[in-house]
């Protein structure tokens, strides 16, 4: 117990403010918007290998076309949007679903503890487009526990409430992983 990490004004902050389970609900995040964005990202690698296996099946394909050059065609074109899909599931698994009195519930039902929150960290967001340098201050929020990392995107209802609440939690506050000046 010694080497165990335990955040007392956290969890009394989180008494205080967290009577009620605040959601997180994300701009465009519906079960119904990932699914049709899979589909649409799977549909012309699969529209190219039903094309070929109908070219084969009626005769039409050339010698060269066999049926292991068929799958190794499919698997090449598939494998790409896999990644993405994979990619896509995984980074979604840190988002914030909601705040309550205990901790912080990820959107894949993971529990992170008020009492493990280290701290928290506005994050900023470079782009370079054009050869121009831009930086999109305070573009998101992580909260690091102990046992890993819950963010916050910058996409959600209610965004100023929520940002308000997070900035009252009495935790140590960085910027890009800087410990920020009070």
């Amino acid at each position: 117990m010694q080497n165990q990490f335990y955040n007392q004004p956290v969890v009394n902050w989180a008494k205080q403010n967290l009577a009620q389970p605040v959601e997180i609900k994300v701009h465009f995040s519906s079960r119904i918007g990932r699914i049709t964005i899979y589909a649409l990202l799977l549909s012309i690698p699969l529209l190219i290998t039903g094309c070929l296996i109908f070219l084969k099946l009626i005769g039409s394909a050339t010698q060269g076309a066999t049926w292991g050059g068929i799958l190794l065609c499919s698997g090449v074109l598939l494998f790409p949007c896999l990644i993405i899909i994979l990619v896509g599931i995984f980074t979604q698994q840190k988002l914030v679903k909601s705040l309550d009195i205990t901790g912080v519930k990820s959107s894949k039902g993971r529990k992170f503890l008020w009492e493990n929150l280290h701290y928290i960290d506005h994050v900023s967001k470079h782009t370079r487009a054009g050869g121009v340098s831009r930086i999109i201050k305070d573009n998101q929020l992580e909260l690091v526990f102990a046992d890993g990392k819950a963010i916050i995107p910058p996409l959600i209802q209610e965004r100023e409430e929520i940002w308000s609440l997070i900035n009252s939690i009495p935790a140590q506050v960085r910027d890009d992983g800087n410990v920020r000046a009070n």
